[in-house]
């Protein structure tokens, strides 16, 4: 079984990562810093740009399992490291929101369950439009709330992912690369995005 995780880096302290064995490790650099061993990218789209670029970059040599997060997941998920090293026996107690093979992980600060958002992004995040990415990438009506975890750090397996075509990741690039609150509005409908029943 191959795993990986993936980095969304700005300039966050990312030492954490020599503790961790038995991954690969792909770190894609979004600060205005020249970093050896990391894959440059626009400052666009948060790590949400990120993670949907490295599925569409991949796509057709994904590893059996990724993990996706934040250059620093600890304000979000404090047990990270040991989430990573256990799994997958962690996912037993750890996963606080699934689909099938995927698992959003959330023991932070402020919250350490699921939480609730409305299409508005209340309560939140208020301001937020949910349904205007919902109508882009489904066709069926959009929920009247979304069931997210704060941070959306999360691990899927290369299958789940795949039973979406790569264009709809694609679809989910662009929209993160032109849309300014996108980061927000996927990281409370993260689960549709992975959840083939979301048509």
């Amino acid at each position: 079984m191959t795993r990986e995780i993936v980095v969304s880096y700005y300039n966050e302290n990312i030492d954490w990562l020599k503790k961790i064995k038995d991954y690969k490790i792909t770190i894609y650099n979004k600060s205005s810093f020249d970093i050896d061993d990391t894959i440059s990218l626009p400052n666009v789209g948060r790590e949400m740009h990120t993670y949907f670029h490295h599925i569409v970059e991949n796509y057709d040599n994904l590893s059996d399992w990724v993990f996706f997060t934040q250059g620093n997941p600890f304000d979000h998920v404090r047990n990270y490291v040991d989430i990573i090293s256990d799994f997958p026996n962690s996912l037993n107690n750890n996963s606080k929101l699934s689909i099938n093979e995927c698992h959003f992980f959330s023991d932070g600060l402020h919250y350490n369950e699921s939480i609730i958002s409305y299409p508005d992004g209340s309560p939140t995040h208020a301001g937020l439009d949910i349904n205007g990415i919902w109508v882009e990438l489904f066709e069926t009506e959009p929920p009247t709330e979304h069931k997210f975890v704060a941070g959306c750090i999360f691990c899927v397996s290369g299958q789940q992912i795949r039973l979406r075509e790569k264009s709809f990741y694609v679809k989910c690039r662009d929209i993160t690369e032109n849309k300014i609150s996108s980061p927000w509005e996927f990281e409370r409908m993260m689960y549709h995005v992975f959840n083939i029943n979301s048509h």
